[in-house]
């Protein structure tokens, strides 16, 4: 007898394995509208686009507010939750960090994750000023992390 292959979902008559898919621990900056609405797409992501690019493993959520980011963090299926986003960005577990925060915090919060390894995916605007923008942008190159702004309903 043949040994089965463990296979995943089959698109186009191909299948392939999920163990052939990467997997990104996401850690998230915000829980109300934009960081609700980024939690659904990231456990979404697999149903909508096979095979994904990667596998979104979501591992920490942040927020001011410790009894409705202890929620968020249960009901949108986050492992743990922060209340310091200082603490989230150093997290050595995170492999991308998502700032969904206000946008006063876009720019501190999104040059520490980068100064700390994370690949960035940030709400708009990025920064508050060109100058921060650009140094975000250099920050980044340099060190060799993916980054990106998101423009949604623009």
């Amino acid at each position: 007898m043949t040994e089965e292959k463990k296979v995943g979902f089959v698109t186009m008559g191909e299948a392939i394995e999920i163990s052939e898919i990467p997997t990104l621990r996401i850690g998230i900056l915000g829980y109300a509208f934009m960081g609700k609405s980024h939690s659904n797409a990231y456990k979404k992501m697999s149903y909508i686009m096979w095979p994904p690019p990667a596998i979104a493993k979501l591992h920490a959520i942040c927020g001011r507010n410790e009894e409705a980011v202890r929620i968020a963090a249960k009901r949108y299926g986050y492992e743990k939750y922060y209340t310091d986003w200082h603490d989230l960005v150093k997290d050595p577990e995170i492999d991308v960090f998502d700032n969904s925060a206000p946008n006063n915090l876009h720019y501190p919060a999104t040059l520490e994750a980068i100064k700390n390894g994370k690949h960035v995916f940030c709400e708009k605007p990025l920064a508050l000023s060109s100058k921060e923008g650009k140094e975000l942008y250099e920050e980044a190159e340099k060190r060799k992390v993916k980054h990106m702004v998101d423009f949604n309903y623009r």
